[in-house]
């Protein structure tokens, strides 16, 4: 009774002082928890023991009303309000899919920081930020999945701590309109958000003991893609020392011009007809007023109906933040030039491949499948000729038992599609932007191999299998030794710019690239699949792709 009482009356001082929002005499006491930014004052938690962290921090004005579909606004006046940072802010919009963390809401441009308990605004740590996949159209930084108390835990242990941070970015519709009538200043407005999310991190991180000279950005999947488009068209400051690129997606499928999505059929019109606005120069202005409920429930369903959620890919225009073709800016050679570390997984387009499992089909029947697939995964196949389809056919083999070996299923076309999809988005671009880049900046690559007890085996080594070693929990304690090195990895990279002594940087005369294997963690030839990876590089294929 007397500690309650004695807490009772400090929140009472603190409210006489002006201090309100959303602490409140539940909440519990707190030593160096409150942090003051230039955005205000934000009162953290302390868990488990050990990390302390900080969750919705907003880093942008809500992109609600006139700011929907626009550029993201940094937030242009201080709070004299003390804010509760104890749990995490909405999440962007997108249809509802397990367990995300928080409540789905057009204001979510949050921030998430942790630290090692003990740490202060004196500590100066590397800081790691993590941006989450899905296709550029679903994930949180909330999502259970990516909760960073193992890699911290990690960090501490092996005497590299580090501090992370995660960030919501707008998705789909929200975040990646585009149409002949968007402003090209606002096209991309997700990558903008990453973008400007980086800056806040660079000017506040020091706050919670984070070195703003010592950032990390760090992407899975369309995260990946994500952080390696800032290395490809990086603004004049960048706000990051190194990447690191986990399945980077080329580092995007597919990169229309805004114009595009205007053609008959293609999501913008699509998406005007569905909220009864008309195109021209008020088109944004009408979507900007559609009841947030009613362009949610249009969203959600024009996502959901389109294979695999690809229904919006970032966009190239001349006048945008993505004003090249990114395999034209990557064999120029005209970007920035840090430090990075990226990979690809044996089966990465397993999990994409789903629709064209157990159809049975042979011959004609089955090439015709694997065509619409494969037509169905760009926003607009006009441009696919047919003799990159034949070139396809003959490297992706009907019943050829090597397509996604050792784990060939036996179904030739899912297999096939599968290989294909995997040397088209993830092997070839991962090979193609080391070749460009290797010689000027260090580059480390690595070929995940490790097929984890308890997996479906049907899809092998998948896209993103790895996280869980990473993330934790670690799925069977036969790979704690195992997930344990390749965190390491990660985390010496992280505050050395070098994974270790026994992973050296890839070179062009050799080639070398890091075999992640359980007992077997060894540099190995990349060597494997060329000929699918060189012809899906070649610019002519690259430019089918991205049109």
């Amino acid at each position: 009774m007397m500690l309650s009482s004695m807490y009772s009356f400090a929140v009472s001082c603190l409210l006489g002082l002006g201090f309100v929002s959303l602490v409140t005499s539940q909440s519990p006491p707190t030593t160096g928890l409150d942090i003051a930014l230039r955005t205000g004052t934000f009162r953290g938690a302390r868990t488990d023991n050990v990390t302390d962290k900080w969750l919705g921090i907003p880093y942008a004005q809500a992109p609600e009303g006139a700011l929907r579909f626009k550029a993201p606004r940094p937030i242009s006046k201080r709070s004299n309000v003390l804010r509760d940072a104890s749990k995490f802010g909405n999440v962007c919009p997108q249809p509802a899919s397990g367990n995300l963390g928080a409540p789905i809401a057009e204001d979510c441009l949050f921030l998430n920081v942790w630290r090692p308990q003990g740490a202060n605004s004196r500590s100066k740590l590397p800081v790691l930020v993590w941006i989450h996949g899905g296709s550029f159209a679903t994930g949180a930084s909330s999502s259970p999945n990516f909760d960073p108390t193992r890699i911290i835990q990690h960090s501490v242990q092996i005497g590299k701590p580090i501090a992370f941070a995660s960030v919501n970015y707008r998705l789909n519709t929200f975040g990646f309109l585009a149409g002949a009538d968007v402003p090209p200043e606002d096209l991309n407005a997700g990558l903008l958000d990453q973008r400007l999310a980086f800056e806040f991190l660079r000017d506040n991180i020091a706050a919670f003991g984070g070195d703003p000279a010592k950032i990390t950005i760090w992407g899975q999947s369309a995260g990946a893609g994500s952080v390696q488009t800032h290395v490809l068209f990086p603004p004049s400051q960048p706000s990051f020392r190194a990447v690191i690129a986990n399945s980077a997606t080329g580092p995007i499928k597919n990169a229309p011009p805004p114009s595009t999505y205007s053609l008959p059929g293609k999501p913008f019109t699509r998406l005007l007809a569905a909220t009864g606005c008309s195109s021209g120069r008020g088109a944004v202005a009408c979507l900007q007023k559609v009841p947030t409920d009613a362009l949610f429930n249009i969203s959600n369903s024009m996502v959901r109906s389109t294979l695999n959620d690809q229904l919006w890919e970032p966009t190239v225009h001349p006048q945008s933040f993505l004003n090249q073709r990114p395999s034209q800016r990557v064999l120029s050679g005209r970007f920035l030039h840090v430090p990075y570390l990226s990979g690809t997984n044996v089966n990465e387009g397993a999990t994409f491949a789903g629709s064209v499992r157990n159809l049975n089909l042979t011959g004609a029947a089955q090439n015709s499948a694997f065509d619409n697939l494969i037509g169905h995964l760009v926003i607009d196949n006009g441009s696919l000729t047919g003799d990159v389809f034949d070139g396809i056919h003959a490297l992706f083999r009907e019943n050829d038992p090597t397509l996604g070996a050792p784990f060939n299923t036996g179904d030739s076309l899912f297999d096939r599609a599968e290989a294909w999809y995997t040397a088209q988005n993830y092997i070839g671009p991962r090979r193609l932007f080391f070749e460009a880049g290797s010689s000027r900046q260090p580059m480390f690559a690595y070929y995940f191999r490790e097929f984890i007890p308890g997996n479906d085996p049907s899809l092998g080594v998948f896209h993103a299998s790895e996280l869980p070693l990473l993330f934790g929990p670690i799925p069977t304690p036969v790979e704690t030794d195992f997930a344990n090195q390749m965190l390491t990895f990660y985390i010496n990279f992280i505050h050395d710019l070098n994974p270790g002594a026994s992973w050296p940087r890839y070179s062009v005369d050799e080639r070398r690239v890091m075999q992640l294997l359980r007992g077997n963690v060894t540099l190995i030839p990349d060597d494997w699949d060329t000929d699918k990876s060189d012809f899906v590089s070649l610019p002519r294929v690259l430019a089918e792709f991205q049109k």
